[in-house]
């Protein structure tokens, strides 16, 4: 039994009440040691040692604090729990840790639960179940049996609903589950999930037969435990090419607020079950370093409200920015979202739903140079309204069974390239292009982000924008041994003399090259002129003045051969009169 000691405290002039609590021999606890109305694992013999098997001594404690109608809390103080088995939460009852923020990289640290059970079974029982109005709350858990190969172990869900609303996540950290939230299995309306984090391996957060408002806020799926250990590379190989970060089915007026994955294969697959489809409001969600990162099989008239979003598709093959299937019949409207990154496109469009893209950003896409469009739309409806495409290129292809399409008020870079093949309705007008330089009568301009073969990429090149780029997009290289080449190859009317010019972009991190090496090919041989990218950005300079035979037999070719990052952006030929 405690003693307490009451006093009043007279200090500068108040009157303070004071309360002061010793513990009896034995009773010692952590300095986070849990509150009066709460039930501590240790009473029931947990040790946190990380070797014992804490597994029942949690779920004494856990059915203790159930006791009743009213509820409680199992509180777990710092230590390294093993849970052999599974443990379940039952009604009104909080599993309590002793983090209070989002964690990261802290497995070992705080209250660390050692999950082992299900090995090799990815079905089995879920490592927690949550029943109506659990919660877990403040711990981190961590699979040390987890392997470092392609692929990993699968185990089963580590936190999964049992079938009852109100289910609650909050300031946990799930370090490296196989399989990590799974509140569709079972019913789980009103779930509440808040300061989430961690790296599942396969599946993340997989929600279904939600029938009344479900929120999911600031969750973070990250390499956490993958990153810079060379050791777990071949387990972050395994994510990056079957991962899923968010799966939503049912579940109605979804509420998903900052949200953000890296290095999954999907980051959002909104996708049709037997409870049927998802509506929602999406806000401030993030993907990035995906294959696609967003993928939708189908979804509710009702909408997928997406806004203030970023997506960013460039692994794996034909990486997408946004994919919707052929089977889609709802509506998915973006707003005020970006999508940059190296993808193939920003999105294919099927389906007989209705697609809206309104004040976008749209930077890359067709990095591979080979010629497609950053929105392609295959069926159904689109509208793309007050956009802004940000590279030239091809920025939109209708395909003949679009049914309708109404693309308006957006500004395009370079010239617009807009291929109507519909056979619908569609509405095309009050749209704009940047206003290109006006260079002299008879000048010949290749830029590095044209359609024609007039320029040519050997090796691995980027794209990316340094401040002032001939028509704002400007391709790089790392500096290396030549084998990075670009060829701007003029297609000449007559042969003659012609002046040549170089442009090139600002060096924003100073990191440009100071001795890049132009060739210029002409009809009496060639000549190397030596660079420096970090004078006379933004502007024409002149390489020179050489004679050219008539068509394509003269170049100006730039390697990767410097003692920093080269700029290929464009070349401009001049007749000399």
């Amino acid at each position: 039994m405690s003693r307490s000691l009451k006093m009043y405290v007279l200090l500068c002039g108040c009157l303070f009440f004071v309360s002061l609590t010793w513990a009896q021999p034995g009773q010692m606890r952590d300095a986070a040691s849990s509150p009066a109305n709460t039930l501590n694992v240790l009473d029931f013999g947990a040790r946190g040692d990380g070797k014992t098997d804490d597994t029942a001594a949690f779920q004494k404690a856990l059915d203790a604090a159930g006791k009743g109608d009213l509820g409680g809390t199992a509180f777990a103080p710092r230590g390294a729990y093993l849970i052999a088995g599974h443990l379940s939460i039952p009604k009104n009852v909080t599993l309590e840790g002793i983090w209070n923020i989002p964690t990261a990289w802290t497995q070992y640290q705080g209250t660390t639960l050692l999950a082992v059970e299900g090995e090799g079974d990815p079905n089995g029982p879920p490592f927690i179940t949550l029943w109506c109005n659990s919660v877990i709350k403040g711990i981190t858990v961590f699979y040390p049996n987890q392997v470092k190969t392609n692929p990993p172990k699968s185990y089963p869900w580590c936190i999964a609903g049992g079938g009852a609303d109100n289910p609650s996540i909050i300031d946990v950290l799930l370090v490296n589950p196989y399989q990590a939230v799974d509140f569709g299995t079972h019913v789980s309306g009103r779930h509440y999930i808040r300061n989430l984090y961690g790296q599942p391996l396969f599946k993340g957060l997989y929600i279904d037969q939600c029938y009344d408002v479900g929120r999911v806020e600031n969750v973070h799926f990250w390499p956490f435990w993958t990153c810079n250990n060379e050791e777990l590379k071949p387990v972050q190989d395994f994510v990056i090419a079957n991962g899923e970060a968010f799966i939503f089915g049912r579940t109605d007026w979804e509420y998903v607020y900052n949200t953000f994955c890296w290095g999954y294969k999907i980051g959002y697959h909104f996708i049709k079950t037997p409870s049927g489809m998802t509506n929602g409001n999406f806000l401030g969600i993030g993907a990035d370093a995906t294959n696609r990162a967003i993928l939708v099989d189908d979804c509710a008239p009702y909408g997928l409200l997406i806004t203030n979003g970023e997506f960013v598709s460039m692994f794996g093959p034909d990486p997408v920015s946004v994919e919707i299937k052929d089977s889609n019949t709802g509506v998915i409207q973006f707003q005020n979202c970006a999508f940059w990154g190296p993808s193939s496109q920003i999105a294919t469009i099927k389906g007989i739903g209705t697609t809206m893209f309104t004040s976008c950003n749209f930077v890359f896409w067709d990095q591979a140079q080979k010629k497609l469009p950053a929105l392609e739309c295959f069926n159904g409806n689109l509208i793309v309204n007050s956009c802004n495409f940000n590279r030239p290129g091809h920025h939109i292809l209708l395909h003949p069974d679009v049914a309708s399409a109404v693309i308006s008020g957006n500004r395009f870079s370079g010239k617009i390239r807009i291929t109507n093949n519909s056979s619908g309705d569609v509405q095309i007008g009050l749209n704009s292009q940047a206003i290109s330089r006006k260079e002299e009568p008879g000048a010949i301009v290749i830029d590095d982000m044209s359609l024609s073969d007039n320029i040519r990429f050997e090796g691995e090149w980027h794209e990316g924008q340094g401040g002032r780029d001939y028509e704002g997009i400007t391709h790089w290289a790392f500096k290396g041994d030549g084998k990075c080449k670009a060829f701007f190859i003029p297609d000449l009317k007559e042969a003659g003399v012609y002046q040549v010019y170089l442009w090139y972009g600002g060096d924003p991190v100073n990191d440009h090259a100071t001795d890049a090496r132009f060739t210029i090919r002409h009809s009496q041989g060639s000549k190397t002129v030596v660079v420096n990218f970090k004078e006379k950005f933004g502007q024409w300079n002149l390489l020179g003045e050489f004679e050219f035979e008539k068509g394509r037999t003269g170049h100006v070719m730039l390697t990767n051969d410097a003692n920093n990052q080269v700029i290929a952006d464009a070349v401009k030929f001049v007749p000399k009169k």
